[in-house]
């Protein structure tokens, strides 16, 4: 696995310096609702403040470096910098397969938050998808992509039913994950109930019927590989 030359390594904490350089502030469009998708499912938007000279502005995208690396510094790397020009900082734990795309900048924080996109605990804050991703389908299906690319799951029905596959969506910030279900509703899925709520596990959301699995799959699809190979191999 070749890194790229910003890589480096992390042990944990923000001690990164913040600073004000300067951000391109994008258009609403489908680029940006699916980068806001994928920053709400495995993101998150630090505002951390030690000192004068311990400052960290970020927003993290987190990752598995044996699933999703061709993703995050490929796809998600460009799609960032197309967005913002900023040019984003690869990372990984020691010790671990966790590795994290970080964007660095007090403007590109306090841009998130004129989003509704507050730092801090995603689940407390209650983030969800803002207001003007629900005003055009092809908004939503964009930001429906980014949450299921870092937060969502595919899998086959194996051993009983080969080639049927189910899709489901997990977060423990039930704000999201309802407006996640509302969302795939408005565009004409049918999905599951959210189940999980009762037992000591993350609640989710299912596809599952064949139909509505292909419709997903060919009217918002995928742009993470670990996700869209599983459909290949059929």
């Amino acid at each position: 696995m070749k890194k790229p030359k910003n890589w480096g390594q992390i042990k944990g904490g923000l001690n990164s310096p913040g600073n004000t350089k300067e951000i391109k502030i994008p258009k609403k469009d489908e680029k940006l609702a699916e980068f806001i998708g994928i920053a709400l499912g495995d993101g998150n938007i630090h505002s951390y403040i030690k000192s004068k000279k311990i400052r960290n502005y970020s927003i993290r995208i987190a990752g598995d470096s044996r699933h999703d690396y061709e993703y995050l510094t490929k796809y998600v790397s460009k799609l960032s910098q197309g967005l913002f020009s900023l040019e984003p900082k690869f990372h990984y734990r020691t010790g671990t397969n966790c590795m994290y795309l970080s964007l660095y900048g007090l403007k590109l924080v306090q841009y998130f938050s004129e989003l509704g996109l507050k730092p801090g605990n995603k689940i407390k804050n209650k983030l969800t998808i803002p207001d003007w991703v629900w005003k055009k389908d092809s908004y939503l299906k964009a930001c429906i992509r980014g949450l299921y690319d870092t937060d969502g799951s595919v899998y086959e029905l194996l051993p009983h039913w080969p080639g049927l596959f189910q899709i489901y969506f997990s977060n423990k910030n039930l704000t999201l994950l309802r407006d996640v279900r509302k969302a795939l509703i408005k565009l004409g899925f049918k999905v599951s109930k959210i189940s999980g709520l009762k037992k000591d596990a993350t609640p989710k959301i299912y596809i599952t019927r064949k139909e509505e699995v292909q419709k997903f799959y060919k009217t918002i699809g995928f742009k993470n590989q670990k996700h869209f190979k599983k459909f290949g191999q059929r």
